[in-house]
Order: C-alpha cells, then structure tokens, then sequence
C-alpha cells in the first residue's frame, strides 16, 4: 500500500470533453488513495466541460489558450503542490485502486522517477468504429515497451523541462525522445479508455497523428515533397493491405467488409493530411 502521507496532483488538459469529463473525476472521486488533489486545465474548451467540473468540490481549474494536452500538462505541473505528478485523459475511468498501485513503486523505491499502467482497456467496444481500434490499448504483454509516464516524481519532470509540445500527439513520450527514459509498468493498475466513435473522430485523430510523425526523412527534401503524393498514389492498394493487418492484429475478420476497409480508409487520409499539414503547412496541433 502507497503510503499516505506522500500528495499526489493528478493533472487532466481538457479539450471540449462535456461528454466524459463528469465519469473521469467520478472514477478520481471513488479511489482508495486520497491523498490527491486534481487539477483540470481547459486547453481553451467551447464546450460546457468546465461548467461539468463544478459537481465536483475541491477541483483546481487552471485555463489557457488552445495550445495542446502537452502544454495544458506543464502548466498543471507547475500549478501543482503534490510531490508526484499524476497525468491522465479526461476520457479516462479507473479501477478504485489505480492510483494507490501506480504510485506504490515510485514511493518504495527512490531509484524509480515515474511508472505507467499495465492494462488499458477500451471501454466502448459496443461502437464499431472503436472496434476497429481495438479492444485493448495496452496490454499486459506489452506494457513494458510502453513510453508514456502515467506518474513521475515533480522535481524529475520539472528538470527534464516537462512535456515538449512540438511532438504533438506524442509529446507524452518527450522523456524517451529526448533522454531515452521509460516508465517502470506499476503492477495491478486497470484502467478504461474510449475510443472515437465517429468516422469524422478517427480522422481527426488519425490527422493529429500524423502532423506528429517524428521520422527523420521526411525532413530530407525529397522525402518531404514526394511522401504525401505517394501515398495518395498508392492508397488503394496499402488500404487494402492495411484493413488484413488491422484485422489480424485485434482477431476481428468479421468486420472486414465493409467496416474495417472505411475505417482504415478514414484512418489513412486522416494521416496522409497530417503529414501534409506538417510538412507544407506547420501545423500539428489537434
């Protein structure tokens, strides 16, 4: 058992999610560790999801303008009183003793600077399009090739210099770009995460992927210009390919045809225009 006396801040950027923000602090609301306190930072939502935070007491709320979950995160972290920093997703819900589990080995053992979860299940499998994603983000198989630090030491985060925004959807993963650092997987920590559920969704999260594609060739000029053409050229034929992988990756051949080959189609151009944003337009941000 995670010691008590130790304060964790579990920080949340948020970014018009009035549909999951009230589940994911209810979930925060019900864990065994409780000595925590949240720290929500509206990325510059349009939406009532600050509105919703407000059922909940003792909530933090810090705002800025829309700059990304990475620069929400720093200014969490700097914001914050606890002695480990804790980030999750607002679409996020977990299993009543993920925190006490995930903060026990960073507690035990000072050598330890940060730890990551070991099972992610998607919770909204019912939707086909999440299915097509997958049922399991993380699994415990794979949890320890995982990147992300779910926890970590304030005064370790704060001397790598936080997240750093120009990697994008990847800018979780800053410690191992730049330091090669990953996570030790805490034992016993469950939690659930959704999936887009919408066609438009998939491609715009497949687009913010892909503007933060962090491959060195496409740096050189004539990977930089002829990657996007290329691959619009030749998508009817990686798309096809594409949807046999994503089935025998997730064990789901059912849902081939149609679903998984308009799937992956969306998923593909969603990617394809990220790149192009990157490379043409400088843009990654979701």
């Amino acid at each position: 058992m995670a010691s008590k006396k130790i304060k964790a801040s579990v920080i949340i950027p948020v970014y018009n999610e009035e549909k999951e923000i009230y589940n994911c602090l209810k979930s925060l609301s019900e864990q065994s560790y409780k000595n925590f306190e949240i720290i929500i930072v509206d990325d510059g939502s349009t939406d009532n999801s600050i509105e919703i935070t407000k059922n909940f007491k003792g909530i933090k709320t810090l705002e800025q303008d829309h700059k990304g979950p990475g620069s929400a995160r720093n200014f969490g972290a700097k914001k914050s009183t606890g002695e480990i920093l804790v980030f999750v997703d607002s679409d996020m819900v977990f299993d009543k003793d993920y925190l006490n589990n995930l903060l026990t080995p960073i507690i035990q053992d000072r050598k330890i600077i940060g730890t990551t979860h070991e099972l992610e299940i998607v919770k909204n499998t019912e939707n086909i399009w999440s299915r097509c994603w997958g049922k399991v983000r993380i699994s415990k198989e794979k949890a320890n090739e995982v990147k992300i630090f779910r926890a970590i030491r304030k005064k370790d985060f704060l001397k790598f210099g936080g997240f750093d925004s120009s990697y994008g959807y990847a800018d979780d993963q800053t410690f191992w770009f730049k330091y090669s650092i990953k996570p030790v997987v805490a034992k016993n920590t469950i939690c659930y995460h959704k999936n887009p559920e919408t066609l438009k969704s998939v491609y715009k999260q497949s687009k913010w992927i892909g503007a933060s594609i962090n491959n060195s060739l496409l740096k050189l000029p004539i990977f930089k210009y002829l990657v996007p053409f290329v691959l619009i050229i030749t998508s009817p034929v990686i798309i096809f390919i594409l949807s046999i992988i994503r089935c025998m990756k997730i064990k789901e051949f059912r849902i081939f045809f149609p679903w998984m080959f308009i799937f992956v189609t969306f998923r593909y151009f969603g990617t394809v225009r990220g790149i192009f944003n990157r490379i043409y337009l400088g843009k990654n941000a979701r």
